[in-house]
């Protein structure tokens, strides 16, 4: 293993974060007339699979586990059983504007009082809409996280944006986010931080996956020729980048290659039949694979020497690149967006003009021909940066400075 590599062993004392002001504050400062602590709130429009979803879940879960009372609001998801294991409640609410049933405003702030909340954290845009407008009577300390980016509708911010800015902290995922928002003018009278959302590093790390793994996942592939593997992980859908991605391993030819095409989220059909019968046309059914989806990720990473994370970026955080970081992968992509951000060129990887084959291919051509040495130097930066950047247990630390700033 190189020099300053971190292992899956390396864990960061979580409750080194969590044991002290959080769970001073939660736990000598906020009681209730019978004694039982008040709440911390998370509110999100789902709980299911997916980044902002684990955001939510992990922090509630931090407090319930070092004696806080955490509590979520969500329209309810393949999660919320994972929520009750944590023994963190959970109120399924539909956060729609309104139904049949009655307003979701209403029900978030009954649902605020019974708890007593201290204060609550609104993932999303239209969560912090519902928040806002729950807590017009009843203020509450609040603090939004952003993870899209904004909708454009001319020179003005959406109705969305806006109430999201009003909450006393405004947690955003990227600095292109933070130089995005900020060059409109959007946070002139904003207390916005920059806070990436957490990954699971230890768990993508080359050293968890077995030889039996990576030998059966060869074996299903039908991985035979011992060339580089290139890795797109990307939902199987209009304008990802498909065929750009084709048109750019042409520059490739007189190597040899394999190249997976992972699916990632719902793919369409006819858009994925299309691809495939690009491939069989370009004569490239033997080095070009269509994967609808994985269930084991860190061995996909192990398997691969090269990923692509984004063909045409714009992303506001590019979460593809930062798993294949922590899996100690060269990544390259689109020099837009996070991604531009998030790849430090010649040193973890190397960006490209966005949906553009012949800067790809370029791409390409440098990464394929890295000398072992360069490669295991670029792999081992990568792995560093995600460490340092991406581990759940700093994102939680962060926001939950930020709850004590406001709980203070």
């Amino acid at each position: 293993m190189p020099k300053g590599e971190p292992s899956a062993s390396d864990g960061v004392d979580v409750e080194q974060f969590f044991g002290s002001n959080m769970t001073e504050t939660t736990g000598q400062n906020s009681l209730k007339a019978d004694g039982a602590q008040r709440a911390i709130v998370q509110v999100a429009d789902a709980l299911d699979a997916g980044p902002v979803s684990r955001v939510a879940l992990d922090l509630s879960a931090a407090i319930r586990r070092f004696g806080g009372t955490s509590c979520i609001i969500s329209g309810g998801g393949s999660m919320v059983a994972e929520a009750e294991r944590a023994q963190v409640v959970h109120e399924t609410i539909n956060m729609t504007t309104s139904s049949m049933m009655g307003s979701s405003t209403g029900k978030i702030a009954s649902q605020l009082d019974e708890w007593q909340a201290q204060l609550v954290h609104a993932h999303g845009e239209n969560a912090a809409v519902r928040v806002n407008k729950s807590t017009a009577k009843n203020r509450l300390p609040r603090v939004v996280s952003l993870y899209d980016l904004p909708v454009r509708r001319g020179d003005r911010p959406t109705p969305g944006l806006v109430q999201s800015l009003e909450a006393d902290r405004v947690l955003l995922v990227s600095e292109f986010m933070r130089e995005l928002l900020g060059g409109a003018g959007y946070l002139d009278t904003v207390d916005a931080r920059v806070i990436p959302p957490g990954i699971a590093v230890n768990a993508l790390h080359p050293s968890v996956v077995t030889a039996a793994r990576l030998t059966r996942m060869v074996r299903d592939m039908e991985i035979t020729a011992q060339s580089p593997v290139i890795l797109f992980p990307a939902a199987l859908q209009d304008g990802a980048g498909h065929d750009v991605l084709i048109d750019a391993l042409r520059a490739l030819e007189n190597k040899t290659w394999v190249c997976l095409f992972v699916g990632v989220g719902v793919s369409e059909r006819r858009y994925q039949y299309r691809l495939m019968q690009r491939i069989e046309a370009e004569g490239l059914e033997h080095r070009l694979r269509i994967i609808e989806g994985t269930e084991d990720p860190a061995t996909l990473y192990k398997l691969s020497d090269i990923v692509i994370s984004t063909v045409n970026g714009n992303l506001a955080f590019d979460y593809a690149c930062a798993e294949s970081q922590a899996a100690g992968k060269v990544v390259l992509g689109a020099n837009n967006g996070a991604t531009a951000f998030q790849i430090d060129p010649g040193e973890t990887g190397a960006l490209f003009d966005p949906g553009d084959a012949d800067t790809l291919g370029m791409a390409l051509a440098w990464a394929t021909a890295l000398a072992p040495e360069k490669r295991a130097e670029l792999e081992n930066n990568a792995m560093v940066h995600a460490f340092r950047t991406f581990k759940r247990d700093e994102t939680a630390r962060q926001i939950f400075d930020i709850y004590d700033e406001l709980l203070a």
